[in-house]
């Protein structure tokens, strides 16, 4: 019924239509798990799993889709001397910020990428140029639980766990030879993005190579708590 005009006369005790039916958004998520969640959720059109009935037995590590969380990009020539969404950026390349529900990561001298992680709405950003909303483009999976560090290190020759750097921390490079902007933020929590057009082949490779370890797909609830912890525990100014 897009776009089709719903004006009628009210009948008798009844409240008239002024307008349009405006049409439910659905969006699909890049990654789809071969598991049935025990409970979803709908919001802003995606359906988002937020526990699946083995996390009972099972607390990790798991592979949560966090595709539906909004994600921006920003590019200046001056990034350093900006406040993309009034956030400070951080001083030197692969430092993170994390400020309440955002996540600012130092990319490069010109660019920073902003993640929305917490469960407060999404802000809109200001009608700049220098940003561009990436979250229909890119796929967003979380690592979660023990036993992360022996997942990863059968999907990548990355260090993600350096000891010699400050949690949370941007590493940049392939992961299943897929190129992957990551962000380290415990031992039992890694995020990563990746083009969207990777997403499903990927998640089931990182499930298939990852099941030695014991990797099994995840809901939100359990990313919330590990997010939870990580940014109480870790140096995120």
């Amino acid at each position: 019924m897009s776009g089709r005009d719903e004006s009628a006369a009210a009948p008798a005790g009844g409240i008239a239509r002024t307008g349009p039916i405006a049409p439910t958004a659905h969006r699909r998520s890049p990654v789809v798990f071969d598991a049935n969640p025990a409970t979803t959720e709908v919001r802003d059109g995606w359906t988002v799993a937020l526990r699946y009935r083995h996390e009972e037995q099972h607390a990790g590590p798991l592979l949560v889709d966090l595709s539906h969380r909004r994600r921006w990009d920003y590019q200046d020539g001056s990034v350093a001397t900006q406040r993309p969404m009034d956030l400070p950026v951080p001083r030197e390349y692969g430092q993170v910020g994390v400020h309440g529900s955002l996540v600012i990561n130092r990319m490069n001298r010109t660019q920073v990428a902003i993640w929305h992680l917490g469960d407060d709405p999404a802000p809109t950003p200001p009608p700049e140029t220098a940003f561009t909303e990436i979250t229909d483009g890119h796929c967003m999976l979380a690592f979660v639980g023990p036993e992360v560090p022996a997942v990863l290190e059968h999907l990548t020759s990355l260090d993600l766990f350096d000891p010699a750097r400050a949690t949370p921390f941007l590493t940049q490079g392939p992961v299943l030879h897929v190129p992957c902007q990551i962000v380290t933020f415990s031992s039992d929590l890694v995020i990563m993005t990746l083009a969207r057009g990777y997403g499903e082949m990927f998640a089931h490779a990182a499930l298939h190579s990852g099941a030695l370890a014991g990797l099994r797909p995840g809901g939100e609830d359990a990313f919330k708590r590990a997010f939870a912890r990580a940014t109480a525990t870790s140096a995120c100014g």
